[in-house]
């Protein structure tokens, strides 16, 4: 059986030295997965709405995985292809990647953008992978609200949610934000944020020291080596 990991312990030095960014960071990497298993939803909502989108993706990732769990347990390239073809179409990782990158997307070669953003996306998809067993049946997201604006060619989202824990701790705020552009009009995160702990923030913390470290191509290939070590071939 090939290991997925629950998350690169070199890309987190942060988390190691604050209990409390630890923890946060366990929550964030089951969040999505969570989402996707329980959601109770507080106010109404049209059909092109984003929490609609996240609805819709929260009941066919379920109801697949509910079907499958004992044999996605043994089959990583199985939970793979369904976190594939369900989840990770609700993600912009492209935009993500970038805004990550920030002042290095600029000077980096569309090589460069390209590697990094593949390579990114499997950072991704092999925390949550390993995240979404952890799910005891106790936790879910309740979606509270959503507001929309407009900017230039796009709509921009931002979820509120909260994550109920089911141990009698208080919930966790948790906000997704999602873009609508006119490429294929779909909506998709680009940034979600757990109890004040932003996700492209603190990627972008954790990159910034790998880069004055390794350079960028350095960064790329340490990612890439670690994601081969842990991802199905």
């Amino acid at each position: 059986m090939v290991r997925i990991m629950t998350r690169q312990k070199y890309l987190f030095p942060d988390s190691a030295r604050h209990g409390r960014g630890e923890w946060i960071w366990q929550v964030m990497a089951g969040l999505v997965l969570c989402t996707v298993l329980a959601t109770s939803f507080t106010f109404s909502y049209g059909e092109d709405d984003p929490a609609a989108v996240l609805d819709r993706t929260i009941h066919s990732a379920l109801k697949e995985f509910s079907e499958s769990r004992g044999r996605l347990a043994e089959d990583p390239p199985a939970l793979l292809s369904l976190l594939d073809r369900t989840v990770v179409p609700l993600f912009d990782f492209d935009r993500i990647a970038r805004l990550v990158l920030a002042k290095h997307w600029k000077k980096a070669s569309q090589q460069q953008r390209d590697a990094f953003s593949v390579e990114f996306k499997r950072l991704m998809i092999a925390t949550y992978s390993s995240a979404l067993f952890k799910y005891n049946g106790e936790q879910y997201v309740r979606i509270l609200d959503a507001e929309i604006k407009k900017k230039k060619q796009s709509l921009l989202a931002t979820v509120r949610t909260e994550l109920v824990l089911g141990n009698g701790s208080a919930p966790v705020p948790v906000d997704y934000f999602m873009i609508r552009t006119g490429n294929d009009g779909a909506w998709k995160i680009y940034n979600l944020s757990v109890a004040g702990l932003n996700m492209v923030i603190n990627y972008r913390g954790v990159f910034q020291s790998s880069i004055l470290e390794k350079g960028l191509s350095g960064t790329i290939d340490s990612l890439r080596e670690s994601n081969d070590r842990f991802l199905p071939s």
